[in-house]
């Protein structure tokens, strides 16, 4: 197999990839904002629906456009990611108890 036929099937699988993961994450988007907005399903329903579709949208970002795929190879982006979803979760939910701190206190 010539060097050019090798580096047009892996530009072919890689493009190919990266359209199914957009499409996907188009999907992935337009479900939650047609749930919201025309409210089909009650209200536990749709929020469980918009969690799934969050869910697997973090999931496709990570394996296609992060290409978080093979962790045996990535082991330090996995590490690296894990903190970075660390921080994040003191941030938010750090933020999130010190306003129902601030209002505990505020109103009595």
């Amino acid at each position: 197999m010539s060097k050019y036929l090798k580096l047009k099937l892996y530009f072919n699988k890689k493009v190919q990839s990266y359209i199914f993961s957009f499409l996907s994450s188009i999907l992935l988007t337009i479900i939650p904002f047609l749930i919201a907005k025309n409210h089909f399903f009650s209200y536990k329903i749709s929020q469980l629906i918009i969690l799934f579709c969050a869910f697997f949208q973090i999931i496709i970002h990570f394996i296609y456009f992060l290409h978080l795929n093979n962790i045996s190879k990535n082991h330090w982006y996995l590490i690296s990611l894990l903190f970075i979803l660390i921080i994040i979760f003191i941030v938010v939910f750090g933020s999130i108890w010190i306003m129902f701190n601030l209002n505990h206190h505020v109103m009595t």
